[in-house]
């Protein structure tokens, strides 16, 4: 009776699949830091908010 032998494939596409599943994460975070890092975020103060919704100026889709 033969012994049933691992597919010498098997441990090629558990590699493949961790390469892929790691080079995924680094362009999530590549993303994560180009556009949602800390540095990237403006200070809300209440003062901004304040003149944000009380401001005076008309909006440009308002303009005559």
């Amino acid at each position: 009776m033969t012994k049933p032998t691992r597919s010498v494939r098997e441990p090629r596409l558990i590699v493949e699949i961790a390469v892929v599943i790691a080079c995924k994460l680094a362009v999530i975070f590549a993303l994560w830091y180009l556009f949602f890092s800390p540095e990237h975020r403006t200070q809300v103060t209440p003062e901004r908010v304040e003149k944000a919704i009380f401001s005076s100026e008309h909006p440009a889709s308002h303009a005559p």
